[in-house]
């Protein structure tokens, strides 16, 4: 009876922990597949790649845009060049998975981290020939919001609470970070 009773509650802990550690694994895996996307961007600008196939069209930029759908997050081409997504502008709307979602993203105002209004999207674009981002914090209405500056912060959350952080700053450097 006492070996029942040690075997359960040791597979007890084990289907517990493997339930924590899954949940981990899934917000890291989204976290990384979004600096990559970020990162694909990057070398899509810097590697002149044309905007669609047989467009002669090499001259634009690539990007990620974030809005209120905090479930997705689009990659896109700035074919008219504004630093940020238009409608008709986008090549792939990424959906996460397994229950991760943006819990928010941030920039920096009068030198602290700011997560709120009236910043509500944000669009990270990269042009040739230069590495760096062109980071936009944009209000409900797309127009800039006031005082916000990079770095763009996006937290990523599991269902069971598990956080990353994934950091871009303007010099085009992208990392990312468990909390």
């Amino acid at each position: 009876m006492m070996v029942i009773v040690i075997s359960t509650i040791m597979m007890t802990t084990l289907v517990v922990q493997q339930n924590q550690w899954n949940d981990s694994l899934t917000v890291n895996t989204q976290a990384y597949e979004l600096a990559l996307t970020i990162r694909q961007a990057q070398i899509y600008s810097l590697a002149v790649r044309e905007s669609a196939t047989g467009s002669g069209n090499f001259d634009i930029g690539y990007g990620i845009y974030f809005d209120s759908n905090h479930s997705r997050y689009i990659y896109f081409g700035d074919i008219n060049k504004n630093q940020k997504y238009d409608a008709g502008e986008e090549i792939e709307t990424k959906t996460f998975t397994r229950g991760v979602t943006i819990s928010k993203f941030c920039g920096i105002r009068a030198g602290v981290e700011d997560c709120g209004s009236p910043m509500n999207n944000i669009s990270i674009t990269f042009f040739r020939p230069e590495p760096k981002a062109v980071i936009s914090f944009l209000n409900g209405g797309g127009n800039p919001a006031p005082g916000f500056n990079s770095p763009a912060i996006i937290y990523l959350k599991s269902t069971g609470n598990k956080q990353y952080k994934v950091t871009v700053e303007a010099n085009g450097q992208v990392s990312t970070i468990p909390i």
